[in-house]
């Protein structure tokens, strides 16, 4: 009786790890990879004088941006309500223009 018991609680466990496994392949994406060679990129010159322009005029355009949402912000300050992004915003704005002028200066 122990036997039988034993038998059929192994069966039982058993047979879901043998059907997860004839299924698994089927149901993932892309189940029958193969290897491919993946060459790196060659490494970019961050110090180049167009990589430097580029971050600058980035730069410039979120200070921009951040500037004409600050107006608004400023605005609704002097009606004495206070927006809740007014400070971090304005801790934003003195750390790119900081930033920029560094990048200008150099």
């Amino acid at each position: 009786m122990p036997a039988r018991i034993a038998f059929i609680s192994l069966v039982l466990l058993s047979v879901p790890v043998l059907s997860q496994q004839s299924t698994m392949n089927q149901r993932l994406p892309g189940g029958n990879w193969s290897p491919t060679i993946v060459k790196p990129e060659p490494p970019r010159d961050f110090n180049s004088p167009a990589f430097r322009l580029q971050a600058i005029h980035q730069d410039a355009d979120e200070l921009t941006a951040l500037s004409a949402s600050l107006q608004s912000d400023l605005l609704q300050l002097r009606k004495a309500l206070l927006t809740k992004d007014l400070a971090p915003n304005l801790k934003k704005m003195e750390k790119l223009a900081k930033k920029l002028r560094q990048e200008v200066g150099q």
